[in-house]
């Protein structure tokens, strides 16, 4: 079984870099930086499949050019590892913080998915902030694997197959929302994501490069946004809509 390690960095965060890498050398993991594409600084009309129309359909707002840069990471992560013979791809971004038991439990759950071929399956949430329409699927010590049917919000630690990138690389090529809501919309609507509970990787104590610019503007993040009235009703209806599907593949398996 061969397992890649991309840990996305920004050039010139040398900060979070040394902190992650610091945590990972600390467990032998090997890793590989994957430069992150900055999208900081550009107009949204410079990226050529970023959709501002649809953005704005789909959420009441545009996205910020940082948020596309954070999908682009994404994307070309998961391009770059159907590039390899690998089997599997772990992606952290740079400002985590890993759990105690990240090496042993993360080492278990791939050697699981290994040899359960029969598990269908695209991307791994190992961030997951709560777990929420979920059904239990194996254990490792204190951690449940398990069906993640609400996919959780927070691209902080995934884990890819090689068939969920290549779905990931042909749904995702236009970009219309941030990339953990792409994530939540498309694996509750198929029912391919999972996850572990309790999480692996928690956020870190550091700044967000993707609100810097609000930070260093001293704008409200609404108005940076460029939020229309709809907003809050449409992120309702959206949440409403991935919480039906998820229970609707919760329910099958019953």
């Amino acid at each position: 079984m061969k397992v890649l390690t991309y840990l996305i960095n920004l050039d010139g965060s040398h900060k979070r870099l040394e902190n992650a890498k610091q945590q990972l050398d600390q467990i032998d993991w090997p890793f590989e930086r994957f430069p992150a594409f900055d999208g900081r600084g550009k107009n949204l009309a410079d990226f050529e499949r970023y959709d501002d129309a649809q953005a704005r359909s789909i959420l009441g707002r545009s996205l910020l050019n940082s948020e596309i840069g954070c999908y682009l990471s994404h994307y070309n992560c998961a391009v770059s590892f159907l590039q390899t013979d690998a089997e599997f791809l772990v992606v952290l971004e740079d400002d985590m913080q890993l759990s105690s038991d990240f090496k042993v439990i993360t080492s278990q759950l791939l050697d699981f998915l290994y040899t359960n071929n029969n598990l269908e399956w695209y991307l791994v949430n190992i961030a997951a902030k709560k777990k929420k329409l979920a059904q239990d699927i194996t254990q490792f010590h204190q951690h449940t694997l398990w069906h993640a049917y609400y996919f959780p919000i927070l691209g902080l630690g995934l884990v890819w197959s090689r068939k969920g990138a290549e779905e990931f690389i042909e749904k995702g090529k236009t970009i219309t929302m941030p990339v953990d809501v792409f994530f939540q919309g498309w694996l509750s609507a198929n029912g391919k994501g999972l996850g572990v509970w309790p999480a692996l990787v928690h956020p870190a104590d550091l700044d967000s490069d993707i609100w810097s610019e609000a930070t260093a503007k001293n704008i409200a993040r609404k108005d940076l946004e460029n939020r229309d009235w709809s907003y809050g009703l449409k992120k309702k209806t959206r949440m409403l809509k991935n919480k039906s599907l998820a229970l609707k593949h919760l329910s099958s398996t019953k």
